[in-house]
Order: structure tokens, then sequence, then C-alpha cells
């Protein structure tokens, strides 16, 4: 391993990779997706998976920059729709939306975007450094953790996840039982037993994240504006520059090292899913730092921990995937495959015959991270201006955007379906002080909690738990549930996910105690209809239902002693006189615009719904025509021409679908002359 570090092969390896063409091919995979990245709801997965059958086609190198320039920034410039409008852009970019978006609300959208590439861009160069400095030794860290250690890796993170809701650490390890309930939906691989399908076809694969991550964070944000009625920044300025960011950045470098260590860390570990880094991230950011009581309510800390993590995962993700040829994420699968096809083969070659191409991704990884941070930072002050912009134009383009990416995950309504069923979840959690995060990284990291219980249980039966590893891993679970709530028993924390400031959730209101009488119901369900499963169908089932009836009936002992001790605790939350003619407003026109889809079509739907909209709440006809037809131009170039999304024909207007543009267009162009 150590010829490894032979200084010819560095050199064949960068000046191959920046050679003029790949540094082309590279730049424009960049700002592709860094364009793809900030599309809220589209991310750059999709352009990652256009990209490979083109990928096939070029020499080594080329390839090497196209899929990696795609890959490697991807997390970058997703922090675009995150911050501004609360809808994750990627999977690496949610965790952002905590203290992200509460900062664009007061006004302080360009500091979070200065904090934020800075952390990207130095997280970035970290993993590349890492993945550099990693080789001598990369097996025996990577094999040093079987199915049991996994597991309890897995519960870990979870669990520091679940206690980030302040002086309510139950209810979000409720939250976090209850993504681990959504994750078993779906056919059990290993007996092929359908669970929670509810005899159809459609949840046999499961439920996607990313109608999960739409239903509860997009939605909710999109009915807390159109009911608050202003602006995203309630100050109505743009606030503090992009230099105070990179300040807050540079001043924070410890906190950035150390989330970078995690974002390594996660993404070198096989299968454990490097979508949860940023949250694992933000987690130990709330942890170890000091004077947490702005954590949720706009901290810059928050959105520096995640942003550092997320880029560099990327080189953590690298190590398994070109050494032993198991890649960490899907982005890393499908950078595998085109690998493959183009010669660059993982495993043995990586550190014998063609070990120069090792030194190309890492030169690759500077210089994208580089160019990538550049880029957004330039963009950022045009960016931000969304801030300010009115509800009116926000909401509508926002929504059909959200509404067009749900769709887009299988072809189907009952995409849009679920979209409304999860965002229903997602509001009611907010309103009553229920934190939503939990709920989509358990979603995440159910299967290889499913994966690993299994192979640990079917491997060694219940002697794994007895191995030495995983009791340590038990005692930091333990130590990471208890000590936050002992150190601060006597401080009076707050809660992170406020809604409106009109309209406070009490922590322990009555539709709190009724949401978990909901949960324990559904235990019980689970319970029931499990009993009639195999034990390897039911056995997961049965270890989420114990642990989630086990912390329903905590909190439930939990809110009758508050209750005892101060009935007022159970007041309903205070709200304005016209909250909730707002609440029936706001979901109103979801559902009209579901409906417009339905009856109308896509089309048609998209061009109205921006139009009605600006125009109903005080717009301009101009600026209604405007944002109608640039709804219009982008569901047809981007939806239409890019994706090619199938659109199901509408119940008024069959015949304009399915809607070949090779037919429409010149149609129209004679019509219009």
């Amino acid at each position: 391993m150590a010829e490894l570090y032979d200084f010819d092969v560095m050199w064949k390896g960068m000046v191959g990779i920046m050679q003029l063409k790949p540094l082309t091919i590279m730049l424009v995979a960049v700002v592709a997706s860094s364009i793809f990245a900030a599309l809220p709801g589209v991310g750059s997965s999709t352009l990652l998976a256009m990209a490979i059958p083109f990928a096939m086609t070029l020499q080594p190198y080329e390839c090497m920059a196209l899929m990696l320039g795609i890959t490697i920034i991807s997390n970058t410039a997703n922090t675009f729709p995150s911050v501004l409008i609360a809808v994750p852009g990627g999977a690496g970019s949610q965790a952002t939306i905590i203290d992200g978006y509460p900062m664009a609300r007061k006004g302080e959208a360009n500091r979070a975007f200065g904090a934020a590439y800075t952390a990207s861009v130095l997280g970035g160069l970290f993993g590349a450094v890492v993945f550099l400095l990693s080789l001598p030794i990369v097996t025996p860290l990577v094999l040093l953790f079987g199915s049991p250690e996994l597991f309890m890796l897995v519960l870990w993170g979870l669990s520091a996840v679940g206690i980030l809701s302040g002086n309510t650490p139950i209810k979000g390890l409720m939250a976090a039982v209850l993504g681990m309930g959504v994750a078993l939906v779906g056919t059990e691989v290993r007996t092929g037993i359908d669970r929670f399908t509810f005899e159809g076809y459609y949840l046999t694969d499961g439920v996607h994240i990313a109608l999960v991550g739409l239903g509860m964070f997009a939605i909710p944000e999109l009915i807390d504006l159109s009911i608050r009625r202003s602006s995203i920044s309630s100050t109505g300025k743009l606030g503090s520059g992009l230099m105070r960011g990179v300040k807050d950045a540079l001043e924070n470098w410890w906190l950035m090292i150390r989330c970078s260590v995690i974002g390594v860390w996660v993404g070198l570990l096989p299968g454990l899913g490097s979508s949860v880094a940023d949250w694992f991230a933000y987690a130990h950011c709330v942890q170890t730092e000091k004077n947490k009581e702005n954590f949720g309510k706009g901290d810059v800390r928050g959105v520096i921990a995640p942003e550092s993590s997320n880029n560099a995962k990327e080189g953590g993700g690298l190590i398994p995937t070109m050494f032993f040829g198991i890649p960490g994420s899907t982005s890393m699968a499908l950078v595998l495959v085109a690998f493959t096809a183009v010669g660059i083969v993982p495993g043995e070659p990586m550190v014998t015959t063609t070990k120069h191409y090792i030194f190309a991704m890492i030169t690759l990884m500077v210089v994208a991270n580089i160019f990538a941070a550049g880029l957004s930072m330039g963009l950022a002050g045009t960016f931000a201006k969304v801030s300010v912009m009115p509800f009116y134009v926000v909401v509508p383009m926002t929504l059909i955007f959200t509404i067009a990416a749900a769709y887009g995950i299988s072809f189907s309504y009952e995409d849009l379906a679920t979209l409304v069923v999860f965002s229903f979840i997602g509001v009611f959690m907010r309103r009553y002080g229920w934190p939503r995060p939990p709920v989509l990284v358990a979603v995440v990291l159910g299967p290889q909690i499913q994966t690993y219980l299994w192979l640990s249980i079917d491997r060694y039966g219940f002697e794994w738990l007895l191995f030495p590893i995983p009791l340590l891993l038990l005692a930091i679970i333990i130590a990471t549930v208890f000590y936050p709530m002992w150190s601060h028993r006597k401080e009076q924390k707050v809660q992170m996910d406020y809604y409106l400031e009109e309209d406070q959730p009490r922590m322990q209101s009555k539709g709190g105690v009724v949401f978990t009488f909901i949960f324990l119901a559904l235990m019980v369900y689970g319970l029931w209809v499990a009993m009639e499963w195999p034990m390897r169908a039911a056995m997961d089932v049965y270890f989420v239902a114990g642990l989630g009836l086990f912390l329903g009936g905590l909190q439930l002992i939990v809110d009758y002693v508050r209750y005892r001790r101060n009935p007022d605790v159970m007041e309903n939350p205070i709200e304005g006189s016209n909250i909730h003619m707002r609440y029936f407003e706001a979901a109103g026109w979801i559902f009209a615009c579901l409906a417009g889809i339905v009856l109308l079509g896509f089309h048609i739907t998209f061009l109205l719904v921006p139009l009605i909209y600006v125009r109903f709440y005080g717009g301009s006809w101009r600026l209604a025509l405007t944002l109608g037809i640039m709804s219009e131009c982008i569901l047809v170039a981007l939806f239409d021409t890019l994706i090619r999304i199938i659109w199901q024909k509408p119940l008024l207007v069959p015949f304009l679908y399915p809607f070949d543009w090779d037919k429409w267009l010149p149609w129209l162009a004679h019509i219009f002359g």
C-alpha cells in the first residue's frame, strides 16, 4: 500500500483529469448538477440517471469527470430550496431546513448561504483529504463492522436524531419509531409477504422517501406561508451578506472538522445510507455545542454542521465503492455502473494497475467543490431575493413543483394521495409540538435496521448482544438518550419545531395526547396483523411495535404527571381569530390544484393555478400571466422534454394526452404565427 503514494502515479492521474476535454465536461456537469439540485424536489439524482447512457460512451477520464462532477457537488446547490422554501432539494439538504429556513424568515438568507457554501467546500476538501489518507488502512477500517455492529450503529444515529426535540425527547423517539413503521410497508424480501399494502400493488415497493420529505416539510411550510400571508423573510429584507456567513463558518472551524469526520464515516460504511450524514452531524452539533437555545430558530451553526457533512461524505462514499465495489448510496451505485462500463474496475485494480484513477478522482473532488461553491456563491444574491417575494408568488410556484416532483416518483395519482397523507401528518405534528425530522431519518434507515437485525439473529441468534462492540455502542446509545435529559433537567428547554408566533403549540396539548393514542393504535394494529405472518416477516414488526408501545405508554405517563402538577398544561394552542379559516383556505388551494390535475390535466392546471392564485390575493394581471406561462414552460422543458414524465389522461380533456410535443409544437407554431 505504501507504493500507492508513488509521485509518478499521482502525477499521471492529476494530469489525465486536468486535460481540456475532461475538465470541460466536469464544468458542464457541475453547472447542470447545480441547476437540478436547486430545483425543489428534483435534485441531481435525476440528472445522474439521465447521464449514464452518454457516460458509457466516453473515455475513462471523461466518464469520471461527468459522473463525479454531478455527484460530488450534488449537495451544494440544493441548499437554495432548503433555506428559502423549506423544500429539500435532495437527501443531503434535509437537516439544513431546521435552521436554514428560520434564518431566511429572519431576513438572513444571504448569511445562511455564505455559511453553507463555505462549509460545503471545506467539507468536500476534507473528504478528499480523508480519501487520500485512508488508502493504506482502508481494508481493516471497512471490514471492522459486521451486521450486529452496523445495527447498533444505525440505532445510535437514529436515537441521536430522535432526541433533538428539545424538552420532548420521548416524542422524538416515538417519531423515529413511526418512521420505522413507515419503512415496514412493502414486500418483505426474505419471505415475499406483502406487509401493510392493503392488498394493492402501489405499496409493494414501500413508501418513497421523497414523498415523505415533501409531505412532512414542503406542504406544511407552504401552508404556514399562506396563513401568514407575508414574504418568507418576516423583516422583508435580505439581511446580512454572504461574507458574514463565510466568517461564521470560519469561526466554527472545529465544528466543521468534527462534522466532516462524521460525513466521511457515514459515507464510508456501506449500506448505512449516506443520505443521513447531515442528520448525524446536526444531532452531534446540538448535543455538543454550547448555548443550544437558538437551535431550530435560525442558529447558523445548524446550517454549518449538515453542510460540512454532506459534501465530506462523498469522499467517504468513494472508499467502499472503488475499493470493494460496494456502493454506499444510490448515487454511488449509478457511478459504479458507468465506471465499470468504461473500464474503471473497482477492487484490486484500484491499488495495482489503475491506481492513478484514485488520484484523478481526488483532484476532481477538489476542483469540482471549489468551482461549485464559487458558482453557488455567485448566484446566492439572486436566489436570496426569493425570501422577500410576496407569498402569492412563492406558494403557487413551489406547490406545482412539489406536486410534479411527487407525481414523478411512479407516474401515478397514488403518489399524490400519499403526498396528501404525509402532508396532513406533517401539519398535525408541527402544530402540536411533535418533531418531524426523526420520521424522515427513520424511513431512510428503516431498511438497514431490518436487514441488519435479521442478519444478526440469523447468524448469531441473540449471542451478538454480548459482543464487545455492540455492547459499547449500546452504552453510547443509552448515554446519547439520557445524558442530555440529565444535564438539562433543571433548565427550561424549548421546542425546536415552532409553528407561528401567534400559534405556538403547547407541548402537552390535547391534540398531542390524541396523537399519542393514534400512535399506540397503529402499533397495536401492526402487532395484530403481524401475528399471522411467519417469524421472518414479523420479527421487524415486533421490534418496532414493541418499542413504540413502550415509548407511547411512557409518554402518556409523562403527560398525566405533568397534568396533575399543572392542569393548565392541557390548554389548547393560543390561536388568532381567523387561524382556522386560513387553514381551510390553504388546504382548499391544495385540493383544488389536485382536482384540476385529475379533471383538466397537469398542463392546464399548472397554467391556471399561479394565475388564479396571484389574482385572488391582489397581484397584477401581468404578474399572474407571467407566472402561469413560466410554470408551463418549466413543466414542458423539464418534465416533458428532459425527464419525459408519462402523464395520466384527465377526465374532462383526455384527448390532449399523451402530450406529444413533436405533434403539438408545429400546431401551436401555426396557430400563433
